[in-house]
C-alpha cells in the first residue's frame, strides 16, 4: 500500500509538468490544448508561464478564452512568474481582445493580483495615449467621436476604437495605484468629452478613484445627462459639499 501511495503522489506531483510538455507540441489541435489548459493547477517557473500565456493572443477564440480564464484562476498564487516583458506584452494585447470574455478575464487578473496591475500600469497608460492619438487622427477626418458631433453607430472602424478604449479604461481602473495621477488626469480630460456614454462612465469611475480631483472634471461628470455617468461621482460631490459647509 505504501508503494502504491508513493507512485500516486509522484504522478500527481508531475501532472502539471506533463501538461506543459504536451502544450509544447505544435501538432496538438486546439481542442486538445484547451483540455490540457483546463487541467493546469499551477505554474512553477517562468518557462511554464510563458508556455501558457502564449495562448492568450494570436490563437483561436476558444483557445484564447480558455487561457484567459486559467490565468485569472492561477495568477493569484503564481503571479511572480508572469512579471516579465513577454507576459506584459501578451496581457496588454489581450486587454483589447475582440472577445470581451478575454478582456474581462484579464481585468479580473488586475483586480485580484495588484502586483501584475502595478507592473503593467504605466504601459497601459502609454497604450491609452496612443489609442487617443489615433482617435484624434480619425476625428479630424470624420467628426463623430465627441459630444455635439454627428454620431455614426454603424462605423466599424470607429466602434473598434471605442471598444478598445472602453476596455483600456476598465483595465486602468483595476490597475490603479495612484502613482500616475497627472498622466491619468490628462487622459480623463479627453475621454470625458466622448459622445459614447460608456467611455464617459469609465472616465467618471476613474475620476472617483483620484484624491482631490479637479473641480471642473467632477462638475462635468455631475452635469452629465446620463445617469450611469453621474452616479460614479456621487460620493465625490457629497464629500465636497460637506467640506464646503
Amino acid at each position: 500500500m505504501a508503494d502504491e501511495f508513493k507512485i500516486d503522489c509522484t504522478k500527481e506531483e508531475y501532472s502539471d509538468f506533463v501538461v506543459f510538455d504536451k502544450l509544447k507540441n505544435a501538432c496538438l489541435d486546439d481542442f486538445s490544448k484547451i483540455f490540457e489548459i483546463i487541467k493546469i493547477r499551477h505554474v512553477q517557473s517562468e518557462i511554464e508561464a510563458n508556455i501558457l500565456i502564449d495562448f492568450l493572443t494570436d490563437c483561436s477564440n476558444p483557445l484564447r478564452e480558455a487561457c484567459a480564464f486559467k490565468l485569472a484562476e492561477i495568477c493569484t498564487n503564481d503571479y511572480k512568474y508572469f512579471l516579465n516583458d513577454f507576459s506584459k506584452q501578451k496581457i496588454l494585447k489581450a486587454v483589447t481582445d475582440i472577445n470581451p470574455n478575454v478582456s474581462r478575464a484579464v481585468c479580473s487578473i488586475f483586480s485580484n493580483v495588484k502586483e501584475i496591475g502595478k507592473y503593467v500600469e504605466y504601459d497601459l497608460i502609454l497604450m491609452i495615449n496612443s489609442l487617443l492619438n489615433n482617435i484624434k487622427i480619425y476625428e479630424n477626418k470624420n467628426n463623430d467621436f465627441f459630444i455635439g458631433n454627428k454620431r455614426n453607430t454603424k462605423n466599424h472602424a470607429k466602434n473598434k476604437k471605442l471598444f478598445a478604449l472602453y476596455w483600456c479604461l476598465e483595465a486602468l481602473f483595476f490597475c490603479w495605484s495612484g502613482k500616475y495621477n497627472s498622466e491619468v488626469l490628462e487622459i480623463l480630460y479627453s475621454t470625458i468629452n466622448f459622445n459614447d456614454f460608456t467611455i464617459r462612465e469609465k472616465t467618471a469611475q476613474l475620476l472617483n478613484r483620484i484624491d482631490n480631483p479637479p473641480c471642473d472634471l467632477i462638475q462635468k461628470a455631475k452635469d452629465d445627462q446620463n445617469f450611469y455617468v453621474k452616479i460614479q461621482v456621487y460620493d465625490k460631490m457629497s464629500l465636497r459639499l460637506v467640506k464646503q459647509e
